[in-house]
């Protein structure tokens, strides 16, 4: 199928099987709270803000289960033979290796990124040293800017690892390696994978956007200082909220629905 065809295929999947709406429409009604903290109350108290983060770590603790079940029933899907039960069952089987693979993930992103910070603050101690004050700057910032190329491309090489796990059932370790080979054969089919699936999310996302942005702008002759230290967007009248609400929720629904579908889809197709 290839990237274009692949993507056709996916959107006739999402909007035809109930087995893939209905559990990312359950995964959006459940991130609500928290989508609703970050954007209206993230400079609220103390409270509110330990709350958004509990809160966070639980998403993430139940996210492993939806993203394997709907990998799974994308697969099936795929085949012909979707069902809510083929999602439970994927979620039920696979979520602690997706757990656990997640925080590889994270682990080896994070620890590429803590290298990047400690090499630049060598870097630039002994550029200070040894050039003058303006060139030693243009020399860490050409180092972070390679550096951040560099994690780009390792978030890219490992982006397949939950596809591994859930599709291929490997082990956490495994479902990396897997991943690397997966993108070193193909470099180019993935890289236009990963742009129209990006763009796609934000094409989704767009109508929420331009609803969040006409609340920015027509509250600004009211907002003050303390507003905007806040970070946080004015709170919304009842009718613009109601709508802006299931905005969230369709978008958030469709959006996840069509990332893992696409991503089943894809990989399916071009491992043949």
């Amino acid at each position: 199928m290839g990237v274009v065809s692949s993507f056709v295929t996916a959107w006739r999947l999402v909007l035809t099987t109930p087995a893939l709406l209905l559990p990312a429409l359950v995964y959006s009604l459940l991130s609500l709270p928290q989508m609703l903290l970050q954007f209206f109350y993230s400079g609220e108290s103390a409270a509110v803000l330990a709350g958004g983060a509990a809160y966070s770590i639980l998403m993430w603790l139940i996210s492993p289960f939806f993203i394997a079940g709907l990998l799974v029933a994308a697969r099936d899907a795929l085949e012909g033979r979707a069902s809510i039960d083929s999602f439970l069952k994927g979620g039920r089987r696979y979520y602690l290796y997706m757990l656990l693979a997640s925080v590889i993930y994270i682990l080896l992103i994070g620890a590429g990124f803590l290298a990047l910070l400690f090499v630049a603050l060598l870097l630039g101690l002994g550029a200070g040293a040894v050039l003058p004050g303006d060139a030693s700057t243009v020399f860490v910032l050409i180092f972070l800017l390679l550096g951040g190329l560099t994690l780009l491309v390792l978030m890219i090489l490992f982006n397949f690892y939950d596809v591994g796990v859930a599709i291929e059932g490997l082990d956490p370790v495994k479902t990396f390696r897997n991943s690397l080979s997966f993108v070193k054969s193909r470099p180019l089919s993935v890289l236009a994978f990963l742009l129209l699936s990006y763009f796609t999310v934000g094409i989704i996302y767009f109508p929420l956007l331009l609803t969040l942005l006409y609340h920015l702008i027509s509250s600004l002759p009211s907002l003050t200082l303390e507003d905007l230290s806040t970070g946080a967007l004015p709170r919304p009248g009842f009718g613009l909220g109601v709508l802006l609400t299931l905005l969230l929720i369709i978008t958030s629904a469709l959006a996840t629905c069509f990332t893992y579908t696409y991503r089943a889809v894809f990989y399916l197709d071009v491992r043949r």
